[in-house]
């Protein structure tokens, strides 16, 4: 990713194809939560998309990451208080809009539909103090830009009244600048649920 532009250039020529495929003029928006397993730690969010037809929506999803680190190691003292070693307190925050596509919205049943997505974005770090309380590691934040870039399978289940459930696999990848807590690169793959509904 020492050329993330190349990635950015991917993704305009693949929303330019994909806007000149033709479809219904049908339009409406959609609004949603989600929530992540990442292989750097998990996530909860939320996602808007404006949908040109049924088979493709423009989206933008804003998540809240919390990054575990596989070098924690959790006991209980002398006390029996649950305590934790080499603590990550890093939270990621991103902003990522994307395109989603269902390529066989025509041969596919209407309530069940499968496609792709692809999006770039940007990444917050906020690394705060590892072995201190809530309140007092937030005293002093250290944060870091990144651009972050993600695509997979996208799987829609309609449940009626405009509502649906949504699942994604795929792939992301984020580079800091430098090393942060623990590494300079956060990538995997992922997995999330949510809903959606039509956002009147």
């Amino acid at each position: 990713m020492k050329h993330p532009w190349k990635l950015l250039t991917l993704l305009t020529i693949s929303f330019g194809l994909i806007w000149a495929q033709p479809g219904e003029s049908l339009r409406y928006k959609t609004m949603g939560f989600d929530m992540e397993l990442l292989s750097y730690g998990g996530s909860l969010g939320g996602f808007y998309s404006y949908h040109t037809s049924e088979a493709l929506s423009l989206d933008i999803e804003m998540d809240w990451s919390l990054v575990e680190s596989n070098d924690t190691y959790n006991y209980y003292d002398y006390y029996g208080r649950p305590t934790s070693i080499n603590n990550r307190n890093l939270s990621f925050v991103k902003l990522m809009p994307g395109i989603t596509w269902f390529p066989f919205i025509e041969t596919m049943h209407p309530s069940f539909q499968v496609g792709s997505f692809i999006s770039a974005g940007s990444v917050w770090s906020l690394n705060t103090a590892d072995d201190e309380d809530f309140l007092e590691r937030w005293g002093k934040v250290e944060s870091d830009f990144a651009p972050i870039f993600r695509g997979g399978v996208h799987i829609r289940i309609l449940s009626g009244q405009g509502g649906s459930y949504t699942f994604r696999v795929g792939y992301d990848y984020a580079s800091f600048d430098r090393v942060i807590d623990s590494r300079q690169t956060y990538k995997g793959l992922f997995l999330q649920a949510g809903m959606e509904f039509l956002n009147r």
